[in-house]
């Protein structure tokens, strides 16, 4: 396929719902056309600060010869990082609140941030990545009756950065820089994840990230985080966007979290974060309603959470994961130990379920023959 009219799946159905997929290309072009008037402009509004443009042209590199793709990100100087920050005042937003909301001079173009996930979700034996799948189910109209049907999606993408050039140059240059000025100190990748809430998908419970994050490593790893999220489609609060509680959280001001199941599953019951719901109030979560390729951050001790995708479309967003530079970087440290976490729980779970068939077979054998 053609990266240069490669377009979102949302796109595609909406193509398809108003009847443009017999006009083939011409839709495309139409897309690409708004798409790239809005880059155009963005590049225009960018002029007035003293940034570069850099365009990577990786095609030679580890795209097929028959395709041909240019990387266009904003990659401003780190100076020029620090002086949007200082003018929007961007630190003092995020020591008050822990949250901070990053001007449009920053933000990625949506498109890029389209395509740059199209690439993982459709090209899993090119890009090696950590994927979850979520039943969903749905009701579907057949011979005027509602059925209700599930099906299997992929809901997440992570570990990813290290086999796809685009995302590491985003992650470890651009992104870093963004969050480093903010934090006032240099940060570096500690973990990624892409979360793609197809329709019907299940939101998150409301949970602080630091205490989930520091089990993989405990003390050997680092002690404090901050997340930087991308969105990549418009978020609302219909498709589940993320809503955080804002407040000076720190890890000795925070909501109490209920502790982890001792020997549950690392990415459920047995991960820590998830907060007591006697101390939820529904009414401190704000809506981060967005636009794709706008940028936020929050710390490690803000109380986030999201609702179910109740949209036709999938709400999908990169949340970026740092720790301070002079705590060591443990990115690969932190995979290979969930790696083994989650191998761990596995082998528990088939050793349980061999002594469920033993203990049944036994049973069975005591029943007395007729």
């Amino acid at each position: 396929e053609n990266d240069n009219v490669s377009i979102s799946s949302a796109d595609e159905a909406l193509l398809e719902m108003l009847g443009f997929t017999t006009i083939g290309n011409k839709a495309f072009a139409i897309l690409q056309e708004s798409e790239q008037k809005d880059d155009d402009d963005f590049l225009k509004n960018d002029r007035d600060f003293s940034s570069t443009i850099v365009l990577f042209d990786h095609s030679s590199c580890y795209h097929d010869s028959a395709r041909h793709c240019t990387f266009e990100v904003l990659s401003h100087s780190q100076n020029c990082i620090n002086e949007i920050v200082y003018n929007h005042k961007l630190t003092v937003s995020y020591q008050n609140e822990s949250f901070c909301q990053f001007p449009k001079e920053c933000s990625i173009s949506q498109k890029i941030m389209r395509r740059l996930t199209d690439e993982l979700v459709y090209g899993a034996a090119k890009y090696p990545s950590d994927r979850s799948y979520e039943t969903i189910q749905f009701t579907k109209i057949e011979k005027e009756t509602c059925n209700m049907h599930q099906r299997r999606e992929l809901t997440r993408i992570e570990n990813f950065v290290n086999g796809h050039k685009e995302w590491s140059s985003l992650c470890h240059d651009y992104l870093a820089k963004v969050i480093s000025a903010v934090c006032g100190k240099e940060m570096v990748l500690f973990k990624e994840k892409l979360n793609l809430k197809p329709p019907g998908g299940t939101g998150f419970a409301p949970h602080l990230d630091s205490p989930s994050l520091r089990i993989a490593l405990g003390d050997d790893g680092p002690k404090n985080f901050v997340t930087v999220m991308v969105a990549i489609d418009d978020m609302t609060e219909k498709n589940g966007c993320l809503r955080v509680w804002k407040g000076l959280w720190n890890e000795f001001n925070h909501v109490s979290v209920i502790e982890p199941e001792e020997g549950g599953d690392p990415d459920a019951g047995g991960r820590a974060g998830a907060i007591d719901p006697s101390r939820v109030q529904d009414d401190k979560f704000e809506s981060v309603i967005c636009k794709g390729g706008d940028i936020f951050a929050f710390n490690g001790w803000v109380p986030h959470r999201s609702s179910a995708n109740a949209s036709l479309f999938s709400r999908r967003a990169v949340f970026l994961t740092y720790n301070p530079a002079n705590e060591g970087y443990y990115h690969d440290d932190y995979y290979s130990k969930m790696k083994e976490k989650r191998e761990g729980f596995q082998n528990k779970l088939k050793t349980q379920r061999n002594l469920d068939v033993e203990s049944e077979m036994e049973a069975l054998s005591s029943i007395p023959r007729i």
